[in-house]
């Protein structure tokens, strides 16, 4: 009897370990990097809660699975020491993934910066996201890394909550964020380096967006 029990004792927690845990009775945790539709699949029953890593990244099919399943999710709380000085909270959304954006990526994610990141396809599912995250309140601001930076502000807007506004260049920091208050910020990644974009960043994650007054 024991040896046939030892094969399901020890293939269980195997699988376990690497997609997912049960935290509480209906929560299911995800902490892989990438998060693909696949892996929700395998790891989530009918009617169970998520909770996905800080870092981790849904994929568009991931996202589309969620919302066909209306399955209700979370994103962990960083761990540490709590702030007495709140940071803002901003997300960024990648649409357009050159070279430079791609090593962007990597850097923030190995430094565990202050940024959730996001990956969508198409310039609509950027726009439709920065919508939702600012009409939920999930976050303070977004940024957005986009070639077609125009429409998406353009789309964008179209939410009575949320300021878009295209950043051309580093000049137009101050104005962006505190004149016109915006709360997504649309960027064209085409033709910047590594570390104008760090920059821009930088500067982002220490000012949380404002409206100016009178709005």
């Amino acid at each position: 009897m024991t040896a046939g029990v030892v094969p399901k004792v020890s293939a269980a927690p195997i699988t376990a370990t690497a997609a997912a845990t049960t935290t509480k009775t209906n929560t299911v945790e995800l902490l892989a990097p990438i998060i693909t539709a696949e892996l929700l699949n395998q790891s989530l029953k009918a009617g169970e809660m998520l909770r996905i890593g800080r870092g981790s990244i849904l994929t568009p099919s991931a996202r589309d699975w969620l919302n066909s399943k209306r399955t209700v999710w979370s994103r962990q709380n960083k761990m540490g020491p709590a702030s007495s000085i709140p940071r803002p909270k901003w997300r960024m959304i990648l649409q357009t993934m050159t070279p430079t954006v791609q090593a962007l990526h990597e850097s923030l994610r190995r430094l565990a910066e202050e940024w959730t990141i996001e990956i969508v396809g198409q310039p609509i599912e950027a726009a439709q996201l920065a919508m939702s995250l600012v009409n939920t309140a999930e976050c303070d601001g977004v940024v957005i890394f986009t070639e077609q930076a125009d429409l998406v502000a353009c789309q964008a807007n179209r939410s009575e909550r949320v300021r878009a506004a295209v950043m051309q260049n580093s000049k137009q920091w101050e104005q962006v964020l505190r004149s016109l208050g915006a709360n997504v910020v649309c960027i064209s990644p085409i033709g910047r380096s590594f570390m104008e974009l760090r920059n821009l960043l930088k500067e982002c994650a220490g000012n949380p967006p404002q409206p100016p007054p009178g709005m």
